[in-house]
């Protein structure tokens, strides 16, 4: 492999000015010494150390992003989203998935501060991560997800309570009086802010409903086992507000495995609007989060000159399809 020292003897020039050409300074260098040297790095098929460069000027140009479970679908999405984000600034993005493992998570969070990345971009499993590591270093961070007020961490995400309601609420004024709110781990601020928002909806209509509250682990296959037990009741309900697409798509699926047709027997709604949801059968009405915007966003609040810490709430978007009734249409 070519060194700059290579170069710099082919163009009869120093390896200071090979520098000054690749990182546009900090000193000029003339024009006649410039194609010198990028002819001298063309026959020699030189590539700068990219990781050396960003180092010289203090900088990684690298992004860390701590997810729980990149195989869910909504953290994949986020992901590319990210991952383009960055890119478009000239940004690696480096992912760590916690695998809804705590301690995993602490381990990314000491390895991207032990390789110096620029910036973090975290979904945690607490709602009160440790991120000293990271503010110690120096290093900004943003989490996608409500953000305990005292720690110097940015926050983006949608209003979790109002939209719950609002596909609580969706449920209702279309007629259905048994709904089954299934929910994430207790422990989590996400699950206790689907709570509230569901029952708020439930409070607010003032109507005879009979509610039943579950919980499961956000995978299809423990939505499917326990809504497989549920529905196998007399006295099932006739409706259900998941807390994220994953376990929407796990009650579609024990709906089928029992014969019950969706949403004649039962109606579902999910949360995230994942690309996926428009595609089960039949499509699955949703709450969609801005992934795209607001992965540009945090990158951009990361990568550009903002006063950090910044907290932001996002717009949602209730997207009606036909898993609780006809309205029009699959990619309404």
């Amino acid at each position: 492999m070519a060194t700059a020292k290579d170069v710099a003897d082919r163009a009869g020039t120093s390896t200071a000015v090979v520098s000054y050409v690749f990182n546009n300074g900090p000193r000029g260098v003339a024009p006649s010494t410039r194609e010198k040297v990028l002819l001298a790095a063309t026959e020699l098929n030189y590539r700068p150390n990219a990781l050396a460069r960003a180092l010289s000027f203090g900088k990684t140009l690298s992004v860390g992003l701590i997810v729980p479970d990149i195989a869910n679908r909504f953290f994949g999405e986020l992901a590319r989203a990210l991952e383009e984000a960055a890119a478009a600034r000239g940004n690696l993005l480096l992912i760590g998935d916690s695998g809804l493992n705590v301690e995993r998570e602490r381990s990314h969070v000491a390895a991207f501060v032990e390789r110096r990345v620029d910036s973090v971009v975290m979904v945690s499993l607490s709602d009160t991560p440790d991120l000293r590591p990271f503010t110690d270093a120096g290093i900004p961070i943003a989490v996608l997800h409500p953000v305990d007020p005292g720690q110097q961490a940015s926050s983006i995400s949608i209003d979790y309570r109002a939209a719950a309601q609002a596909a609580t609420a969706h449920l209702i004024e279309h007629g259905y009086r048994s709904i089954a709110l299934l929910n994430g781990p207790d422990d989590s601020a996400g699950s206790r802010q689907h709570r509230e928002g569901f029952f708020r909806a439930i409070q607010a209509h003032d109507l005879p409903i009979d509610t039943v509250e579950l919980q499961t682990e956000i995978s299809r296959a423990h939505a499917a086992q326990v809504a497989l037990d549920v529905l196998a009741r007399p006295s099932r309900p006739r409706a259900f507000y998941c807390s994220t697409d994953e376990q929407a798509h796990g009650v579609m699926f024990a709906c089928h495995r029992l014969g019950l047709t969706i949403p004649d027997d039962v109606a579902v709604t999910g949360f995230d609007g994942t690309e996926h949801s428009a595609y089960t059968y039949p499509p699955l009405t949703t709450v969609r989060q801005p992934v795209m915007e607001m992965a540009e966003r945090v990158i951009s609040l990361l990568t550009g000159h903002v006063e950090l810490p910044v907290h932001e709430i996002a717009p949602f978007e209730l997207v009606l399809r036909e898993s609780c009734g006809p309205h029009g249409g699959p990619d309404r």
